[in-house]
């Protein structure tokens, strides 16, 4: 066989194996649809349901909460939150957050707006309706997103315990400090008769606690939230309802 085809088969095979292994370690977060059941205050409320979509690196993950059954009977609030992120192959960058809140008063429908923005330029977040703002630290995030930060974080073999991790609230930012790390537990849900294998996640920072649960075995999924609001002593937690949907 000539040289200069074996020059050629061996630059193209050597062009493939650095495609292909650059397509096998991109660790992005997919497209996908969950569902989980809320429990808020020691009521079962209903089901709020997250979906993730990207456009090339321009990503958006919006929640969905409304109670259902006999708590609608005594609740009414619904939320609409909507985060705006761009994800490369290995990094995930928070960009926005807006919340739209609707809840009765007097018989009425009042609508609520919280938005917070990224602004680069002038390195701050900025709370919109309230014209206020915080610097912009590393790996900062919105209470709503940090479990899919932290599932994207694992995808990528990230050392948490080593990453400066920051939560942005309309009321506050906060350094967040991990308590445990990787700590196996299973899990029952009620649309499977399967006990799952996850690991356990807790962090905090003053105001802010989190626990977590991801699935290894399915792409660090989150399968659990808890969230307290330490100073109110509020605690909601989100129980996977059924399997999420890639899309």
């Amino acid at each position: 066989m000539p040289y200069s085809l074996l020059k050629k088969i061996f630059i193209g095979l050597t062009l493939y194996t650095a495609l292909y292994t650059t397509t096998s370690l991109a660790a992005t977060l997919p497209n996908f649809k969950s569902s989980y059941s809320v429990n808020a205050f020691g009521v079962e409320l209903g089901k709020a349901t997250h979906q993730f979509n990207c456009q090339q690196e321009n990503c958006t993950l919006i929640s969905r909460a409304k109670p259902s059954g006999l708590a609608a009977m005594f609740f009414s609030d619904s939320s609409i939150e909507t985060i705006q992120l761009k994800q490369t192959k290995d990094t995930l960058t928070w960009l926005s957050y807006h919340k739209l809140g609707t809840s009765k008063k007097d018989g009425k429908k009042v609508q609520k707006h919280t938005t917070l923005k990224r602004d680069s330029e002038n390195n701050q977040v900025t709370f919109v309706e309230k014209n206020r703002t915080w610097p912009i630290q590393p790996n900062i995030f919105d209470i709503m997103s940090i479990p899919y930060a932290i599932q994207h974080l694992k995808l990528n073999n990230q050392p948490l315990n080593k990453l400066e991790l920051s939560i942005q609230d309309s009321n506050f930012q906060e350094k967040l400090t991990f308590i445990t790390l990787d700590q196996p537990e299973q899990l029952d849900f009620k649309f499977s008769n399967q006990t799952f294998n996850t690991l356990k996640y807790v962090f905090e920072s003053q105001q802010f606690k989190m626990e977590l649960w991801l699935l290894p075995k399915y792409q660090y999924f989150p399968a659990k939230i808890r969230l307290i609001n330490k100073k109110e002593d509020k605690v909601i937690t989100l129980n996977l309802a059924e399997q999420p949907k890639l899309l």
